[in-house]
């Protein structure tokens, strides 16, 4: 003797069992026939080092050497990491890196200059890494010897600072597959440039 349930309809009994088998199936069969089934992806990492450094020491309008100056040329190298089920092909990476630029004698807010620029990835395989480095943003570092001081009252050191980034890059089809902001809020309080 049976039980009662045996002769009832199986969508009856299992309806979400029947949903996750289903699920399952056109997944499998989408993979098996090269679609990813969640968006194409990649993601970021950066690290900084110097290219280049120098000193230089500047005089006053009476010849007297009372500043000096420190410039270091640093470059970042930009990691791209697929995190794709499939190769991807003709990936465009945009970035800008804001900074501000200091200006010696001045008590005002440093303005924010922006760094832009672009690499072409022609094949990124699925699950790695590639890396590039950008072009080259100067920082200063500015000094006044001795007892000297600036009239308007200005620090007597300053220094440029970088203050974020933002990453973005895209497929052949301008498509958003990723991107990277660093701090979280500097893609509100700069604009965006896009790279010629």
């Amino acid at each position: 003797m049976g039980c009662a349930c045996d002769r009832l309809p199986v969508n009856v009994i299992y309806p979400t069992m029947k949903i996750k088998i289903i699920f399952t199936v056109c997944a499998l069969l989408a993979t098996s026939m090269g679609i990813a089934t969640a968006s194409d992806e990649v993601k970021f990492s950066m690290s900084r080092k110097t290219q280049a450094y120098s000193n230089t020491r500047s005089a006053n309008q009476r010849g007297v050497v009372n500043r000096s100056t420190e410039s270091n040329d640093i470059v970042y190298v930009i990691t791209v990491e697929s995190t794709s089920l499939k190769d991807l092909e003709n990936i465009t990476i945009e970035y800008n890196i804001y900074y501000e630029e200091a200006q010696p004698g001045s008590t005002g807010k440093p303005p924010i200059r922006t760094l832009s620029g672009k690499q072409t990835v022609e094949r990124l395989a699925s699950r790695k890494k590639t890396e590039f480095d950008t072009e080259a943003i100067t920082i200063k570092e500015t000094r006044l010897d001795g007892n000297y001081y600036w009239a308007s009252g200005a620090s007597n050191q300053v220094k440029d600072r970088v203050v974020g980034s933002v990453i973005k890059a895209f497929n052949s089809e301008g498509k958003l597959l990723g991107q990277y902001i660093n701090p979280s809020n500097i893609a509100t309080k700069c604009e965006w440039k896009t790279p010629r």
